[in-house]
């Protein structure tokens, strides 16, 4: 798809920012998709080298940061490298790395990127701190010592336990959002960067932060990063409920039906649709256990308001009232 940069800027600003239109969104992703045969673009580079470029281009890329982020230590297809370097020359930060003399910096090579499709996994990062994966999400980290410095980067929902370091603070990016703390327990839902990042505070003191906004929560507070608008907001709330999910439970308190709908969508690897804005955005208070089919949670779910539900073809459902 041919686009002049102006215009590839103006799209590539507004798709970071989450205020692209459908339209632009479709515009963006066949851009992307246009990449194919652009193979000769990199006949210059290694495979370590383009592994490394490519990454530390999308992941700065993706985080909208603005100094190099790590890399994930992952094969990609040339396209993906192709539109990196294009779109880090449209945004103006492609200038250290050039082509033409690209080195790899060692502390890109040593990070690495553990993902989870399925299920729930729990993942010891080299300073011996825990973080649990929740279904399709990934955390990205360093593999050095103890004493380096401790920062990981989210896409979905993980919660941590960071071993307590004198000094060494422990940095979570997730979206435009920033989490820093020197030892405590938190929770990060980053599942929908775009628009919103939440974090929750199960013990310790978090320092959470976006641009010049900033805030510090203690237990039994959340704050919610709203991407559009870059303001942060907190309340109290049972911390607890968020961090159920790494023993398989699903625990909601007024959470709209469309809201636990993704969740269920993540969990059951499934489709939920809406046969009204009312029945999407009615309010819900439940908790299931994990062995719970989905059926069963459905019918409950259902049953608070006299909803109904029935399934179509290609594991959809259709919640109606």
């Amino acid at each position: 798809m041919e686009m002049n940069n102006n215009r590839l800027k103006e799209l590539l600003h507004k798709y970071l920012e989450g205020s692209a239109s459908e339209q632009e969104v479709r515009e963006v992703d066949d851009w992307y998709r246009s990449f194919d045969t652009h193979a000769g673009l990199t006949d210059q580079l290694t495979a370590s080298e383009k592994d490394t470029l490519e990454q530390l281009l999308l992941l700065r890329i993706r985080t909208a940061i603005s100094e190099a982020a790590p890399a994930r230590v992952v094969r990609m297809r040339t396209r993906h490298w192709v539109a990196a370097a294009v779109v880090a020359a449209v945004l103006g930060i492609g200038g250290y790395y050039a082509v033409q003399r690209m080195h790899p910096a060692p502390q890109a090579i040593a990070l690495t990127e553990t993902s989870n499709r399925s299920g729930i996994r729990r993942i010891s990062l080299p300073d011996s701190s825990v973080v649990w994966l929740n279904f399709d999400s990934k955390v990205h980290f360093s593999q050095a010592g103890i004493h380096a410095a401790r920062e990981v980067w989210l896409e979905g929902e993980g919660y941590f336990e960071v071993r307590p370091q004198d000094n060494n603070a422990f940095t979570v990016h997730a979206g435009k959002l920033d989490v820093q703390v020197l030892g405590t327990s938190f929770n990060v839902d980053a599942y929908s960067p775009a628009r919103a990042v939440t974090v929750t505070v199960v013990n310790g003191k978090v320092a959470v932060g976006a641009g010049a906004g900033r805030t510090t929560l203690t237990a039994n507070q959340q704050a919610v990063f709203t991407t559009a608008t870059g303001g942060i907001t907190t309340q109290a709330i049972t911390a607890a409920d968020c961090s159920a999910w790494t023993t398989g439970q699903l625990v909601f308190r007024k959470a709209t039906f469309q809201d636990i709908a993704m969740r269920l969508e993540r969990r059951y690897n499934t489709h939920i649709r809406f046969g009204s804005p009312e029945v999407a955005n009615a309010l819900l208070t439940a908790s299931f256990e994990e062995r719970e089919p989905l059926t069963g949670v459905l019918g409950k779910l259902c049953a608070i308001y006299g909803f109904k539900y029935k399934e179509e073809a290609n594991a959809t459902y259709v919640v109606y009232k």
